[in-house]
């Protein structure tokens, strides 16, 4: 039966959880058209006010969707349902909405601040660009970043995060493929490339490009457009090109909103070398230069290796003794990753869900930031069937193609990689050294102490705002009130008269965790005379829980809110199925919630004229005007 038959047979029967987490599972298998069927339906069950839906399909307490615009210079009715099958198999509920055909700048002006969508995705189209008339090339060129910049300007103005598809080309026009891309004699290949280098220039910062280029060349741009689409319709895109397209903005918007995928975890025999390390050795396992199979495995090596590099953390679970797993790693010189490159190594005979649980509360990560890659079907299956959270690509028999999977799943994609990025392996490698030392500490507060912790206070700023984003975007268990604030967002709430906005900055004996917390809180614009500060926003990355740094960031807020004149602190604790470990942090540190009569059971307030010091084992070493 066809996965939209079974979807509605399942729908029928009132198995209507089943039916979403079929549709999630079998995505990635579907033709163009029947995803686009599929997310006709889902447009129906997800996005139409049925907000239960979504509940029982994730298991959560409240799913609150994703409102994302889309704005085109050519039809984009045909993306909508498209994007919403694809979102949804990437975890996200979204709701699209789209501009009338190249009603662009328009539609987004017409948008309102309070009303405004989470994302909006601007995809141009080469129509003026290309158009006969008397233009030069500089200036047709010009005239596409004015466009664009109007765009971006509405965008900013609306505080919404961005994903901005890039302009290409059907046909190499009528200077043919050898002149076409040549800049003097301005053809049609020459004019996108250029037009592509300047909107790259000049992108806003915090923006997700999909550059349809690069992807329509990689599956084939006869397969990817179809101009019989575009003369009927004005929508260039063949089905196939229009979900690979969809597929692509679904990850930047992922991307944007809860960031890239954290953790790849993976299995040994077959998938990381050639063979079973137990029965062939270190030295017997196939991974050597000059033969086919050990040039593959190397080069997925190598891939993975790039990719720890970039801030992926590496993990292992395999059924396997633990000494023969590790032994590779040690002895085996053609092997390039290490045992220090992995955060987590799992190798024993329980199942791979039972080790996948015990790897993400190793790393307190959550399971839905991980990619589980495995050469064993029947293991695929398991996970997938368990642990529907777990992206699991579907991994080839030939090696060679290991990498091409893997990144085609999407799942490392991102806006750009900070210095935290860079140093995050290490990081975790240093968390494995304070274990150490808290398994032979006498108390909770001894080990604490012996770690030497000292922080800084440092204001919102051009050299910190991408790691600030970045975090604000991805931080869920220690986070108030889970908003995700576009970088314009939280320019302006840092810039804000009488505001108080800082990130923290940490470290101990065993190394720099870089900036761990985000605080945003800004006037009350209810309060009697400009009393209250408001606390929109506080988080702290997971890696730092447990260590009373909150206490000294509590400590802090108080003081900056005092010496500002305000008489009462204002927080507000909104659930969701991840943000649990906070539900309490605020009348733990004194708030109450009678206080903040009228405003609903969220919100809890602090007189600061009365707040208590709270007790830290954190120092704080420097305040940098923040």
């Amino acid at each position: 039966m066809e996965i939209a038959a079974q979807y509605r047979a399942l729908k029928k029967e009132g198995r209507l959880q089943e039916a979403l987490l079929l549709a999630r599972r079998e995505m990635a298998s579907l033709e163009p058209n029947a995803i686009s069927q599929l997310g006709k339906m889902l447009q129906r069950d997800l996005c139409t006010g049925r907000q239960d839906s979504a509940e029982i399909a994730t298991g959560a307490s409240t799913v609150k969707p994703l409102r994302v615009f889309v704005a085109g210079q050519c039809t984009t009715t045909y993306l909508l349902p498209m994007l919403v099958a694809w979102a949804w198999a990437d975890g996200m509920h979204v709701q699209v909405s789209d501009a009338e055909y190249d009603q662009v700048v328009q539609s987004l002006m017409a948008l309102k601040v309070e009303d405004a969508p989470d994302v909006i995705v601007v995809l141009p189209w080469n129509q003026r660009l290309l158009a006969h008339d008397s233009r030069s090339s500089a200036q047709r060129i010009e005239d596409e970043v004015a466009f664009l910049q109007q765009c971006w300007a509405q965008v900013a103005r609306l505080k919404c995060k961005l994903v901005q598809v890039s302009y290409d080309w059907m046909g190499v026009g009528a200077l043919g493929y050898g002149l076409s891309s040549r800049h003097d004699h301005e053809g049609d290949v020459s004019l996108i490339q250029r037009v592509n280098a300047s909107l790259r220039a000049a992108l806003p910062a915090g923006t997700y490009l999909v550059d349809l280029k690069h992807i329509s060349s990689w599956h084939g741009k006869s397969r990817f457009y179809d101009e019989r689409n575009y003369h009927w319709l004005k929508q260039p895109f063949s089905p196939e090109g229009l979900s690979v397209m969809a597929r692509h903005i679904a990850a930047g918007i992922r991307v944007l909103t809860a960031g890239r995928k954290k953790v790849l975890v993976l299995d040994l025999d077959n998938t990381l070398w050639g063979g079973v390390v137990g029965e062939l050795g270190a030295h017997g396992v196939a991974t050597a230069a000059g033969s086919t199979e050990g040039e593959a495995f190397l080069a997925f090596q190598k891939h993975v290796k790039q990719l720890r590099k970039s801030g992926v953390l590496l993990a292992v679970c395999s059924k396997n003794n633990d000494a023969d797993a590790r032994e590779p790693f040690e002895k085996n010189p053609h092997i390039v990753l290490r045992m220090e490159d992995f955060a987590a190594f799992h190798a024993s005979w329980d199942t791979k869900p039972e080790r996948l649980r015990q790897i993400a509360l190793e790393l307190n990560l959550g399971l839905d930031s991980f990619v589980f890659f495995d050469d064993n079907p029947v293991e695929r299956a398991h996970v997938r069937a368990e642990l529907p959270e777990v992206l699991v690509p579907e991994v080839p028999a030939d090696p060679s193609l290991y990498v091409r999977v893997l990144q085609e799943t999407l799942a490392f994609e991102a806006v750009g990689l900070t210095s935290a990025d860079a140093e995050r392996a290490a990081q975790y490698t240093a968390e494995n050294s304070r274990k150490q030392s808290l398994g032979v500490a006498a108390s909770p507060e001894e080990y604490l102490a012996s770690l030497e912790m000292g922080a800084e206070i440092l204001p919102i700023s051009a050299e910190n705002i991408d790691r600030v984003v970045d975090l604000i975007t991805k931080t869920n268990q220690f986070n108030l009130t889970t908003r995700r604030h576009s970088r314009a967002k939280v320019e302006e709430m840092a810039g804000t008269p009488g505001a108080v906005c800082f990130a923290v900055q940490l470290a101990d004996r065993f190394g720099d965790y870089g900036i761990i917390s985000v605080v945003l809180s800004v006037p009350d614009e209810d309060s009697t005379a400009g009393e209250a500060l408001r606390l929109d926003t506080w988080l702290m990355s997971c890696r730092a829980m447990g260590r009373t740094v909150e206490h000294l960031v509590m400590n802090h807020l108080v003081e900056r809110a005092t010496a500002a004149g305000y008489v009462q602190l204002l927080g507000e604790y909104l659930p969701t199925p991840k943000n649990t470990p906070v539900k309490a942090l605020l009348p733990g540190f004194g708030f109450h919630t009678d206080a903040a009569a009228g405003r609903g059971e969220s919100w809890h307030s602090l007189s600061l004229t009365t707040a208590p010091v709270q007790s830290t084992q954190v120092r704080l070493l420097i305040t940098e005007n923040a």
